[in-house]
Order: structure tokens, then C-alpha cells, then sequence
């Protein structure tokens, strides 16, 4: 329904790589060098600036990008659309690695038995913090439905939630660090160490982050995305990283422990403002089995 070439303009642009998009996209990398330059050349434009260290967009591709992730996005929607009429509605669950949405597709078999009429439907996304890409300013779009905690700062406003459950802060910890043996961990074991956090992650993080901040010996290195780098920039420098629920224990070279602390995170199910009426549905069940298995 559009250009399939868009897909290696944007994941190069974002991607800052031909070879990592190409890897993206499981295609070789001179395939979508080929896709890029004709591009290029049909459309009389220069959308990257070639380099031995990678590639950037030009103020072209910047914007040729930004547009293509608007017109993908649609072109999703409408497909997805009419591969739902007379047939069974599909509720788009957008997991990743760091939002795998556990919960809720363990909640599925119980939610299925109110709306017979419906399916979930599994979508692989990218960062949910990173600002150009995050399906969260798009729920309804590519996605319907993200199982993540909640940032007001990031997303206030832009959509719904379903309270699911709430957990405890980990911190992980290096597997040869001495902290790694402890069941349990308490401020002041933080105190000497760098503490890894992202900025407005949650409500939750922010809160802590400022309890934090106020302890003597303890330091707190904000970042902007959590992701396998961010660990293993970690691993290097000996700190830690401040995690939750699913995030907790994800990198083989971390041990997940978890923090003492007042302070715990709320999971929700982000839907949209104004969600599809089988959407609305597959909620209201959802929520009536959250209800049902509390008691």
C-alpha cells in the first residue's frame, strides 16, 4: 500500500546504519543500499550523508522519515482494518523486549472465555521511550493495546489505562559484584555505587529517583533509553541499574535483586483515548478477570 523502499529509509535514519537496518529489515545490506539509492535518484533527493562511521539524514530524509512512519502507520491500520471485517476482531497487543506484556497474555485465555468473538493478536514494537518511534503516541494505529508502567511526563494524556498489578523496584547488579549474594537490597547498600536510571521511565522512578538524590554517597546517572547498551555500559563501569517487573534480571551479565523500598511501580494496559468498540470490550473483560483473581 506504499512504498516498501520507506521502511529502509526509516530504519536507516533511526538506525544511523545501512548494515544495522539491513540487519532490521533481515535483508542484506547492499539490497537496501540498492532501495535507498533508487530512491534517491527517482526522486532527486540525497537522504543520507555517507560515512565510514555510518550514515545520517539529511534534512531530506529527516523529513521523508518522519513522514514515511505516519503513512506506514496508516497503511497498517487500514489493512488491519479489513482483515477484520466479517471475521473475527483482533486485539493488537505491542510487546518488546523490555514490554513483553506477560500478564496479559497470560490473562488471555480467561479473557477470551467473556469475548468468545475475539483474538489477540501479538505485534512485535520498538523502544516505548524513544520518542520518534514509541507506539504510545499512536495507540490505535499499529497497536491497541501496550502492557508498561506509566510516565506522565512522557505520556500524559495520550491514552487510557487498566490498573493490572504493581511491583517492586530490582536493582541489578553485576554477577561478580559482592551485592549479587543478597536476597534483599536497601539504600544504604547503594551508597558508594552509580546508580543507572531512566529519566521519567514512571511516576514511580521519578519518585525515587528524588528520594535518592538526597541520599549522602549515593549517585544517580540518569538515561535517556533502557536497552542491552545501557547494561552493558554498566557492566564497564561497575554501576547499577534500577529496574522492574519484567525489566528485572534481563541481561545474562545482571543479577535482578529486589529493593527495599515504600516506593513500588504500577503496571497498567495502555489503550487508547477513544479505543475501537471491540477494544472497549476486550477492557471491560480484561478488567473483570483482574477483579475476579483478586479476590
Amino acid at each position: 500500500m506504499y512504498d516498501r523502499r520507506l521502511d529502509a529509509i526509516v530504519a536507516a535514519a533511526e538506525l544511523g546504519s545501512f548494515s544495522k537496518a539491513a540487519e532490521k529489515l533481515s535483508i542484506s545490506t547492499p539490497a537496501l543500499v540498492k532501495q535507498v539509492t533508487t530512491f534517491e535518484g527517482e526522486h532527486g533527493l540525497t537522504l543520507f550523508i555517507r560515512s565510514h562511521t555510518g550514515v545520517r539524514a539529511t534534512e531530506a530524509g529527516e523529513s521523508i522519515a518522519e513522514d514515511a512512519r505516519k503513512i506506514i502507520a496508516e497503511s497498517s491500520a487500514a489493512l488491519w482494518r479489513a482483515r477484520n471485517l466479517g471475521g473475527l476482531a483482533s486485539v493488537r497487543l505491542g510487546v518488546s523486549l523490555m514490554a513483553p506484556g506477560k500478564n496479559t497474555q497470560a490473562f488471555w485465555p480467561l479473557i477470551r472465555a467473556k469475548v468468545k468473538d475475539l483474538q489477540l493478536e501479538v505485534v512485535s514494537v520498538g523502544d516505548l521511550y524513544d520518542p520518534k518511534t514509541s507506539v504510545m503516541t499512536r495507540l490505535g494505529a499499529e497497536v491497541d493495546v501496550v502492557q508498561t508502567s506509566y510516565s506522565t511526563v512522557r505520556w500524559g494524556g495520550m491514552c487510557q489505562l487498566l490498573p493490572i498489578f504493581s511491583t517492586s523496584f530490582s536493582v541489578d547488579v553485576p554477577r561478580d559484584s559482592p551485592l549479587a549474594a543478597k536476597k534483599t537490597l536497601t539504600i544504604d547498600d547503594l551508597r558508594g555505587l552509580r546508580v543507572r536510571m531512566l529519566r521519567h521511565a514512571n511516576d514511580a522512578t521519578d519518585q525515587l529517583r528524588h528520594l535518592l538524590r538526597r541520599e549522602e554517597g549515593v549517585e544517580v546517572i540518569d538515561v535517556q533509553t533502557f536497552d542491552f547498551a545501557l547494561f552493558n555500559e554498566a557492566a564497564e563501569s561497575g554501576d547499577v541499574v534500577m529496574t522492574s517487573g519484567a525489566w528485572s534480571g534481563i541481561h545474562p551479565g545482571f543479577v535482578g535483586i529486589t529493593l527495599d523500598s515504600p516506593i513500588e511501580v504500577p503496571c497498567f494496559l495502555a489503550y487508547p483515548r477513544n479505543p475501537a468498540p471491540h477494544v472497549q470490550r476486550f477492557i471491560e473483560a480484561y478488567a473483570e478477570v483482574i477483579e475476579e483473581n483478586a479476590e
